[in-house]
Order: C-alpha cells, then structure tokens, then sequence
C-alpha cells in the first residue's frame, strides 16, 4: 500500500511540474481578426506570431483573400522581427495571395507577438471578406528545423458602402527592406572540410552561417585568380558547398560570407587550406588502376628481364669458355702434330741421305713416305677432332 501511494504521489508530482504541450506551440495569426471598413477605405492588418515559449528562427506563409472585395495596395516589412528573407514578401491581386517566408539568426526569437508583415488593404466592393491562411510554417531553433506551428488563425473583415462620402485617396506605403549596414553581419563558419584530397575529386565543404541566406563560397588554387561560387543556408544556419568542377592538383584557399536579401556581405571567414594531389590510379578501359600497382608490376618485369639477361650472360661466358678450352687443347695439338711432322722430316732426310747407293735411297725413300703418310693422316685426325670439338 505504502509502494502504491508513494508512486502515485510521484505520479502527480510529475505532472505538474511537466509543461503542457499546447503551451510549447506556436501560431500564426492575422491582427485584427475582425473589423468594419467602408468602400474606398484603406486599413492595415498585421502578421504575427505567438511562439509558445520556444526560439524560433524562420515561418513561412501563403495568405488567400478575396480579390472581389480587397485589394493590396502594399506590403511592409522593415519592422519585421525577421532580417533575412529567402525572397521578399510579394502579393498577386489577379490571384488573391499573399507569401512570405524569412527567418532570423541565431538565438532566434521568443514571444507572444511578433510583427512578421503589414498588410495594407483597400475595400473594392461591400459584403464580407475573409482572409485566412492557406499554409505556413514556424520552423524552431532546434537545430533540425522542426514545424512547430499549432494553429493558422485567419480574420473576416465587415465591408459596407460608403454612402456617399468622397472614397479617401489610397496613400501607397513606401517599403523598406531591413537595412543591415548599421549593424555588422555576422561572418560564417568553415566546420567540415578535406585536409587532402586527390585530383579530379569532387571537393565540398560545410559551414555554419545565417540561417535561410546566400553564401558565397571563394575558392582559390595557388596565385589563380579567385572563383566565387554560391550557396544556400537552411534554417538552423548550415550549409553544403560543393565545387561544381573538378579539383586540380595543387593547395585550394577557401573563404565563405553571408550575403542579405537586401545585397549587404559579411566579412570573409577564416580560410581553410586543401591540399589536392596527383591522383594515383589510372584508368585502362573500364578498369581502374592503381600507380602503385603500376609501378611494383613494372618493377617485377624489370627484374625477370634482367634476371634472364644475367642467366643468357652466364651461359654465354660459360660457352665461350668452354670453347676457349677447345681452342687452347686445339693449338696444343696442332703445335705437336708440327712438332712430330718436323722431326719426322728431319729424321727422313737424315735416313734418307745415310743410304751408300741409289737402290738404297730409293728403298729408304719409299719406306720413309709411308711412314711420313701414316703420321700425317693421324695427325689429320687428331686435328679434324679438335676443330669438330670448336664448333
């Protein structure tokens, strides 16, 4: 019993202390939201908005009225709690409509009215006229740009004749845009980008500027003249550039500034530095290779080649040497079969001429050449068998 209660005193406890959700949300509403106007006359209806206690940063809306009886005759905006516009607030008579849609920097607004727009009608014709909201849209300062908007309150206007008072001349308001050049813009914020990147790659950034503005991007490589590009913010403030070319190899400078609706820049962020180098892989066809690849495939080439090229030196030294064995022992026989070939003729002529009569040489003579034939052919032989060796 005592775990029961004590659960349920938590319980209540909890709940009061928890806000109610319908307090946290936000409205768009139109200020008057009702009134009585004469033909001919001129009267001013505000935009505003209630932001349930929460930062706000942008709203968006499209406004429908009847073109039958009111008439635009303009629309002011240089007291708006906006100072950013992603485009100025306009209005189509033939089409009934009104749209805007800006937003404010970082911390936002908070509070229960805040001027948007002042809308200046004129009365065309009798009869009840209402003016309601066909879309918007408040966006919290939540980082992430979620809808808070609750409710989109609209007003009916009475519109009666004039009876026959002179209609009063409409005087055309002059519309001033929110000049910021009184005030510093704030200066964006470079927080993502690639140290290094490699050639032909595609280069993009992040950054942190106003929300819902142009940011021009500069980019430049080396002493080249500097590219100026551009982009948008969302509504927490942050933005994506991407190059729209290639990056070259070589270092990249890259600044961004925040640019109003009204043409006003900031002053340049702090540069970042990108280094982009040769790319190393290479293209065959529809396959795409690495340099490294390239170069260690080459060098194993390089190495089998000269590999072999030792291998047929080798084997080349080998045969020569080989053959200048067989020159050597072929000279060495040679130079024998001489030696023998002399001394055979020496030892011929000298039993030759040892003979008393002519009978004798001639038998010595005819001894001696068959001997001198038989030496010669062995000699050839030993010759023939060198020279086939050689070769």
């Amino acid at each position: 019993m005592n775990l029961i209660r004590k659960h349920f005193f938590t319980f209540v406890l909890l709940f009061l202390l928890t806000p109610f959700v319908a307090d946290a949300q936000a409205t768009l509403f139109l200020s008057p939201s009702v009134g009585s106007y004469t033909v001919g006359e001129s009267f001013s209806v505000l935009v505003n908005l209630k932001t349930g206690g929460e930062s706000i940063n942008a709203s968006t809306g499209q406004i429908s009225f009847d073109n039958s009886k009111l008439q635009v005759v303009s629309l002011g905006y240089s007291q708006s709690i906006f100072s950013l516009w992603t485009d100025n607030p306009s209005f189509s008579n033939p089409a009934g409509s009104i749209s805007f849609s800006g937003g404010v920097p970082s911390p936002g607004f908070t509070g229960a009215s805040g001027g948007v727009l002042r809308i200046t009608f004129r009365v065309k014709a009798p009869g009840q006229a209402p003016v309601n909201f066909l879309s918007g849209s408040i966006l919290a300062n939540d980082g992430q740009g979620t809808n808070i908007a609750d409710g989109l309150r609209g007003a009916l206007y009475t519109l009666s004749p004039n009876d026959g008072v002179p209609n009063p001349v409409p005087v055309k308001e002059v519309i001033i845009p929110d000049v910021q050049s009184e005030r510093p813009i704030e200066v964006p914020i470079i927080t993502e980008w690639p140290k290094k990147l490699s050639a032909n790659s595609t280069l993009t950034i992040k950054g942190l500027g106003i929300p819902l503005t142009k940011i021009f991007v500069i980019l430049q490589k080396g002493s080249d003249e500097p590219v100026k590009e551009y982009t948008f913010s969302g509504p927490d403030g942050k933005f994506i550039f991407t190059y729209t070319k290639k990056a070259e190899a070589g270092y990249y400078r890259v600044w961004a500034r925040n640019v109003t609706d009204s043409g006003n820049e900031s002053g340049l962020s702090d540069p970042v530095t990108i280094e982009v180098t040769a790319s190393t892989f290479i293209r065959v066809g529809g396959i795409v290779l690495d340099y490294a690849t390239i170069i260690i495939t080459l060098l194993t080439l390089l190495s089998l080649v000269l590999l072999l090229m030792f291998f047929i030196w080798l084997m080349f030294r080998r045969k020569k040497k080989s053959q200048g064995d067989e020159i050597l022992e072929a000279e060495h026989v040679l130079h024998e079969s001489f030696d023998t070939l002399k001394d055979g003729l020496s030892q011929y002529v000298t039993y030759v001429v040892g003979a008393k009569t002519q009978a004798g040489i001639k038998k010595r003579e005819q001894k001696t050449k068959l001997e001198l034939k038989e030496e010669l052919e062995g000699m050839e032989a030993k010759i023939s068998k060198e020279i086939k060796d050689i070769k």
